[in-house]
C-alpha cells in the first residue's frame, strides 16, 4: 500500500494542474446556474417555460425540474457536466497504458514493487478526483445558495442535493472502472482513450433513446447511465439501492479485472 499511496502522489503532481482547473470549473458552474435560476425565477420564466414544454419531455424530467429549485440542481444533470467528469476518470483511468507506452513502467519494474500497486495507485486516484469533482460542485452549490437564493424561492434541500451527488459519483467510479479494464488490456493510452470515449458515448445514446422508445427499453439496462436517474431524484424520490448496487459493482469489478489482466500481461 506504501508503494501505491507513492505513486498516488506522484500522479495527482503530474496533474495538477489540469484538476485544479476542472475543480474550479465545477466549482464555477454551479454558482453560474443558480444565477441563471435566479434571474428566471424574478422574470417569472419558469411558468412561461412549463407551459410550452411537450408532454413527453414533462413526463420524463417531471416538472419539479421547471422550478427555482430544479435549475440549481441541473448541473448535476446536464449531460455535458456528465461527459465531461466521465472523459476526466477516463483520463487518470488510463495511466497504466500511459506507463507501458512510455516506458516509464520499466523505471517502476525495477524497483520492488507489486505489479498491482499500479492498478491500486489508479483506483484510489479515480476515488480522490471523483470526490473532488461533486465536492466541489456541493461547495459551489452551497455558497451560492447562500449568496444569491431569492428570498421567495423554494431552495433545494440538503437530502435531494446529496442523492444527486451520491448518483453522480457512482456513475464516474463505475466508468473509471470500466476504463481501468480498458487500459490494462491496452499498449497505447490513445487506443484506451478512444475505446472508452466511444463506448461512453454510445452507451449514453442508448440509455437516452432506451428512455423514450419502449422496444430496446430493456437493453438500455446494459448502460450505466441507465443507473442514473436524476430528475425523479430532484421531484423528491429516494436514491433505489438498485443503482447504487450496480454503478458500485462495475467500479469494482473492472478495478479487479484490470487487477488480475494487469498482473499477467507482458510489459
Amino acid at each position: 500500500m506504501k508503494a501505491a499511496l507513492t505513486l498516488v502522489r506522484h500522479s495527482l503532481r503530474r496533474r495538477r494542474t489540469f484538476l485544479i482547473v476542472g475543480v474550479l470549473f465545477l466549482f464555477a458552474f454551479q454558482i453560474f446556474m443558480i444565477l441563471v435560476a435566479r434571474a428566471i425565477y424574478r422574470t417569472g420564466g419558469f411558468e412561461e417555460l412549463g407551459s410550452l414544454m411537450p408532454n413527453f419531455l414533462e413526463q420524463w424530467t417531471n416538472m419539479v425540474a421547471l422550478s427555482f429549485k430544479g435549475m440549481v440542481l441541473f448541473g448535476y444533470s446536464h449531460p455535458l457536466v456528465e461527459l465531461f467528469l466521465i472523459a476526466i476518470v477516463i483520463g487518470v483511468a488510463t495511466e497504466p497504458a500511459m506507463e507501458i507506452e512510455s516506458k516509464f513502467i520499466d523505471l517502476l519494474m525495477a524497483r520492488p514493487l507489486p505489479r498491482s500497486a499500479a492498478i491500486v495507485r489508479s483506483m484510489i486516484v479515480v476515488l480522490i478526483v471523483t470526490a473532488g469533482a461533486v465536492g466541489s460542485m456541493f461547495a459551489g452549490q452551497s455558497i451560492g445558495l447562500r449568496l444569491f437564493t431569492p428570498a421567495t424561492a423554494d431552495a433545494p434541500g440538503l437530502r435531494v442535493s446529496l442523492y444527486l451527488i451520491t448518483n453522480l459519483a457512482l456513475l464516474i467510479l463505475a466508468w473509471g472502472g470500466i476504463a481501468l479494464t480498458i487500459a490494462a488490456f491496452s499498449e497505447r493510452r490513445a487506443t484506451a482513450v478512444a475505446i472508452c470515449g466511444f463506448l461512453a458515448f454510445a452507451m449514453f445514446v442508448l440509455d437516452y433513446v432506451g428512455r423514450f422508445w419502449q422496444k430496446i427499453s430493456t437493453i438500455s439496462k446494459l448502460s450505466p447511465f441507465h443507473y442514473y436517474s436524476p430528475f425523479p431524484l430532484i421531484g423528491g424520490a429516494h436514491l433505489r439501492s438498485n443503482d447504487v448496487i450496480v454503478l458500485l459493482a462495475i467500479f469494482i469489478a473492472g478495478s479487479a479485472v484490470a487487477n488480475v489482466v494487469y498482473a499477467r500481461r507482458d510489459l
